[in-house]
């Protein structure tokens, strides 16, 4: 029997729920780029730099989430060129 996990765009939904609550930002700042959560301001992101989802998740990881409007931007800025 195979077991069904549940996920948006690919990604556990479990995953999408730690990344939420890893917010250190307050969520107005998050809905002033038009996003309802950190997890849709990641996928925004990634759409954007043209980068897999994973790997900005991986970074946003990395750097941290104090870190999503400025270092997690310009990693992202290098890694699409």
């Amino acid at each position: 029997m195979t077991k069904t996990m549940l996920a948006i765009d690919g990604v556990p939904l479990a995953t999408v729920e730690r990344l939420n609550r890893a917010r250190t930002i307050p969520l107005a700042r998050y809905e002033e780029d038009g996003c309802f959560d950190r997890f849709g301001y990641l996928k925004d992101l990634s759409q954007y730099h043209e980068l897999d989802l994973e790997n900005v998740i991986l970074m946003a990881d990395l750097l941290g989430p104090e870190e999503d409007f400025d270092g997690l931007v310009t990693t992202l800025e290098d890694m699409s060129l």
